[in-house]
């Protein structure tokens, strides 16, 4: 086939092609949109005088990716005939259309021109540049492109004065910017400073993967153009702790019926805006100092980003167990978060006030010792008028009976009320003097001196009375953190494991083998011989210098003959 039929066909197509376009144009409906580009035909119809789209100067043309490419002489007829074709034709009268597409498909294929994208580009952002030490603030990374991105992976730098940790990411979403939707992967940082002054956020590096045939990967870099001026602590709040804001909350269950030994459960719930749950302060301390037992059951911690992407979002949530030590009229003690607040630059206080509640029970004083019957110097300031006043009354007393009777009868009768009260406060002070009341801080001071491992026989002969396993092992606790200094807050197996740490001679499987029994009866309600568990308990415990004294004691009681005698009486 020669040159000149080659050029014929083309121009014979060419001139169809245009054909069929003005006629599928003209009868068209006029409240139809007209497409960008007509069915059939790979690019849109040019007006005379224009260029058609699609068309490239010589020695501009892309080379097409298809296979085989034609020769160049060919594609230069093909390129003459199709521009020399289109100005032949009538532009078709029709309403104003939309722009052209800026890369219109080739009727011989898509142009390799298509295939490059942009690459993407990085947005970096913190809505605020002068936080305070120890502020998180949020650092917003976005990545944007023109296509899906396959893989993409940020490299966040490490920096002495300030902690970067990741919170989410990526997330991905879509935005229309001047006509086209761009693809945004968003990662979230928390920036803590740990020093004042000026720290600029350093360069981040992205790297990844875009989605298509070429797959084409890209290295970016953010501008290490974010400067904070970090704002020092203030010394007015301590510890510290800057927050947006925050609500302090706190509820009791259990206080219908509150009795000596019987728990009440306290929640206390702080939410926060600054922080996450696990930067939160806790009131485990501030309970102890309580007339209860304090068990905290549980501590969940919460944190997450507003939806704004702008703040962090904690929660913490504390459950613990109070248990009175002694009944009449307890109080549960203030609980308070002092702050900072970093919009308005002021300290701030959440206050939950004291609350007093009554317990049935015999009362006692709040750290359980004795009270003294002259507990300090004010009595004394108390006692000398009240004996001074009583004195006066007797004498005018006596003074007031001595007119109407004899003088021996009004001795007599003076002398016996005399009597009788001295008596009564001579009991008294035989009663203050008595060696049981002294000998109680005696007591206190020999417990301590001992061994721990006598202090701990000791406990276990205290709680050897009970027969309820659930109250054994609330005593079994307390006492051993009275006097042992042991949490009471272990659970039972971790609490037998420290029991033979102090008693060395108790068998290590043993003692876990009998804690795991105490756990079953406790939480699955398996039956137990609480009797014969006590006894092997107290074996495991007992304190070495008992033992030899024990076995030898049963020995010469019990010792069997080990030879006959030499002359048996014969019968």
């Amino acid at each position: 086939m020669t040159q000149s039929s080659i050029r014929r066909r083309l121009f014979s197509l060419g001139l169809v092609a245009g054909l069929i376009q003005t006629g599928w144009v003209l009868d068209a409906p006029a409240q139809q949109q007209p497409y960008s580009q007509f069915p059939g035909y790979g690019y849109p119809y040019a007006f005379p005088g224009q260029q058609q789209p699609g068309y490239w100067p010589p020695g501009n043309q892309p080379r097409p990716h298809y296979s085989p490419q034609p020769s160049e002489s060919t594609d230069r007829e093909r390129r003459s005939d199709s521009s020399y074709a289109a100005p032949r034709q009538q532009p078709p009268q029709y309403r104003p259309q939309q722009p052209w597409p800026s890369n219109p498909t080739s009727p011989y294929g898509r142009q390799s021109g298509s295939e490059s994208l942009p690459p993407p580009r990085l947005d970096v952002s913190v809505p605020l540049r002068t936080p305070y030490e120890h502020q998180p603030l949020i650092l917003t990374l976005r990545v944007i492109s023109s296509a899906n991105l396959e893989s993409v992976q940020p490299e966040i730098p490490t920096v002495g004065s300030l902690i970067i940790t990741k919170l989410d990411g990526p997330v991905v979403g879509s935005l229309r910017t001047n006509g086209r939707q761009e693809i945004i992967n968003t990662f979230h940082y928390a920036v803590t400073p740990l020093t004042s002054g000026s720290i600029t956020i350093p360069s981040i590096r992205v790297t990844g993967n875009q989605s298509g045939g070429r797959r084409e990967g890209f290295d970016l870099a953010s501008p290490a153009s974010i400067l904070l001026e970090v704002r020092p602590m203030s010394a007015q709040v301590q510890p510290w702790l800057p927050l947006h804001g925050l609500v302090l909350q706190s509820y009791l269950e259990g206080i219908d019926r509150l009795e000596v030994g019987q728990p009440v459960t306290l929640v206390v719930n702080i939410s926060a805006v600054g922080a996450t749950g696990g930067q939160l302060p806790s009131f485990e301390q501030a309970l102890n100092k309580s007339g209860f037992h304090v068990y905290r059951e549980r501590s969940e911690n919460e944190g997450k980003l507003s939806t704004d992407g702008r703040y962090l979002l904690g929660k913490k949530s504390e459950t613990f167990t109070l248990v009175p030590q002694h009944g009449g009229k307890l109080q549960i003690p203030e609980l308070r978060i002092d702050w900072w607040n970093v919009d308005t630059g002021l300290p701030e206080t959440s206050v939950v006030p004291i609350r007093q509640i009554v317990a049935r029970g015999d009362p006692g004083s709040q750290d359980g010792k004795i009270a003294d019957l002259f507990p300090g110097a004010s009595s004394v300031l108390l006692w000398v008028p009240l004996i001074g006043l009583f004195s006066v009354t007797i004498g005018f007393w006596m003074l007031a009976w001595l007119r109407k009777k004899r003088f021996m009868m009004v001795v007599e009768e003076e002398m016996g009320i005399l009597a009788a009260f001295g008596a009564s406060r001579f009991r008294a002070f035989l009663a203050w003097l008595s060696p049981i009341r002294r000998l109680q801080k005696v007591r206190q001071v020999f417990v301590k001196a001992l061994p721990r491992s006598f202090r701990l026989w000791f406990c276990v002969r205290v709680v050897d009375g009970e027969t309820d396993p659930e109250v054994w092992s609330y005593m079994l606790k307390f006492l051993a953190n009275k006097h042992l200094s042991i949490p009471p807050q272990l659970p039972m197996q971790e609490l037998g494991d420290r029991l033979v740490a102090i008693h060395h001679r108790a068998d290590t499987e043993q003692m876990r083998s009998l804690m795991l029994e105490l756990d079953e009866t406790l939480y699955g309600k398996e039956p137990l011989d609480f009797f014969h568990w006590k006894k092997r308990f107290r074996n495991q415990l007992r304190p070495s210098w008992l033992t030899p004294l024990r076995w030898g004691g049963r020995s010469r009681r019990a010792r069997p003959e080990r030879l006959p005698r030499l002359n048996p009486d014969m019968s």
